[in-house]
């Protein structure tokens, strides 16, 4: 298992995210989700698409890779 850091832009693009970055609210409009248990074998592009398609909370920073949809 992995983890995977995605970047929320405020204009809602999704991105990933340097692999050090802190997750919480950076200094502009985005936000960095730290997307944990990704299974192996999976790539960063096929995390971002997944979250793409996330509601993300916007007081928790770090996911289980299981709560996005499939």
């Amino acid at each position: 298992m992995s983890t995977v850091m995605i970047k929320v832009a405020g204009e809602g693009l999704v991105a990933k995210a340097h692999r050090l970055a802190d997750p919480g609210p950076t200094s502009g409009s985005s936000i960095v989700y730290e997307v944990t248990d990704v299974p192996e074998g999976l790539s960063a592009d096929d995390v971002v698409a997944r979250f793409k398609g996330f509601a993300a909370p916007q007081d928790r920073y770090e996911i289980a890779f299981s709560e996005l949809p499939a």
